[in-house]
């Protein structure tokens, strides 16, 4: 109880540190505890910067600011009636920085983790636009970046590279046709124009092969990972995506690919137009709002669902509804380029619901998920620890 009670009252002293109304004998007080230990330093260095209290800020926006006030107000009255040096204002700081104490809590709970989650999490970043193109040839081109536009010329097409996004332009059609390949790595993702005006967004860990430009009857693709098309119109010839043993065909629409080799499962969700979803000898035709799901029994299934959920990560967000913690950190790990560890099997089938923002530090990616209650993370290097609390 002694520990619980001094990261409070930390937490309390740096409130007031940030406003600068510490008072001589809490300047001493908040001394000694930087003292302590060097991370209580950096962490003390860390929470006076705007920067990390604009972070807070946001992430209280996804909690009931309200009724945490109220439970550290009630906490809280005697020290306040004492100092009567808060004004609503930095009450609202005093509660925000009393999340931060969270921090403390992740140090204090367990003896052996002497380091808070935030500064064990500084170097796990958010994904961001990069990519690997291996032309015909076998050149690899690395994508992403300042510095990286250029125009390289292929039988068939321009290729225009940028910072986020590829573009193939069509030439004269003759000789044979040639396929690239655009390679995500973990912790990436890319858009690329196809030579047809097909927009195809990649997410992380994922892999496409196309032709420089589109001959004969078909349009086809070759994905593995997940993809947003938008498939440019054209009745005379479908779109195809051949993944695993699947084939799904287009005339002109929007759908998401979701389809990685070690989840052994393939999800195609429709926005708008339609859709003809194969494998093996199964078919169906998906509408808009509607999803096909091919899973380990082989087996394929057409459900209506949310489209949204499975759209959200190419407008920036993460949207869980009902998502198991396995799933939930299959995608977390490819963006962020972690490891996950589960303790046990059980915690995998822990159900998770909410909404996280795609670009966010790991750090409150992580204390948004703890909030679900019954499951700890714990963070070494690149890997990540998941056990019961």
């Amino acid at each position: 109880m002694a520990e619980f009670k001094n990261y409070k009252e930390v937490a309390f002293l740096l409130s007031k540190a940030v406003q600068g109304q510490l008072t001589e004998k809490e300047e001493e007080t908040l001394g000694k505890w930087r003292q302590e230990f060097p991370e209580n330093e950096l962490l003390y260095r860390r929470v006076l910067t705007s920067e990390f209290i604009i972070s807070k800020s946001k992430q209280w926006e996804q909690v009931d600011l309200v009724m945490a006030y109220l439970k550290v107000r009630q906490k809280c009255e005697h020290r306040l009636r004492r100092a009567r040096l808060f004004q609503v204002t930095a009450v609202a700081v005093s509660v925000l920085l009393l999340l931060v104490s969270g921090l403390f809590y992740f140090v204090l709970r367990d003896k052996s983790d002497r380091y808070p989650l935030g500064l064990m999490t500084e170097n796990i970043l958010p994904g961001n636009a990069k990519a690997e193109l291996i032309l015909a040839d076998g050149e690899r081109i690395l994508l992403g970046g300042p510095g990286m536009d250029s125009v390289l010329v292929q039988p068939g097409a321009e290729i225009h590279t940028a910072k986020e996004r590829l573009s193939y332009i069509g030439r004269q059609q003759t000789g044979k046709i040639q396929y690239n390949i655009l390679q995500i790595p973990r912790g990436g993702e890319y858009s690329v124009t196809l030579q047809d005006g097909t927009v195809v967004n990649l997410n992380s860990a994922s892999e496409l092969r196309y032709p420089v430009r589109f001959a004969g009857t078909e349009r086809k693709v070759f994905l593995t990972g997940e993809a947003y098309f938008q498939v440019a119109k054209d009745k005379e010839h479908p779109f195809v995506v051949v993944t695993g043993e699947a084939e799904i065909e287009a005339l002109g629409t929007s759908f998401n690919i979701y389809s990685y080799e070690e989840e052994n499962r393939i999800e195609t969700t429709l926005v708008e137009g339609a859709v003809r979803f194969a494998v093996a000898d199964q078919t169906v035709i998906l509408m808009p709002g509607e999803q096909g799901v091919v899973g380990t029994d082989g087996n394929l299934e057409k459900k209506k669902v949310d489209v949204f959920p499975y759209i959200a990560w190419k407008e920036g967000k993460f949207v869980f509804r009902k998502r198991s913690l396995e799933e939930v950190m299959h995608i977390i790990s490819r963006w962020y380029n972690v490891e996950a560890v589960f303790q046990n099997e059980s915690l995998k089938k822990v159900s998770f619901s909410g909404n996280l923002k795609r670009y966010d530090d790991f750090e409150h990616i992580v204390s948004m998920l703890e909030m679900t209650g019954g499951i700890r993370f714990k963070v070494e290097g690149r890997k990540i620890f998941i056990t019961e609390k």
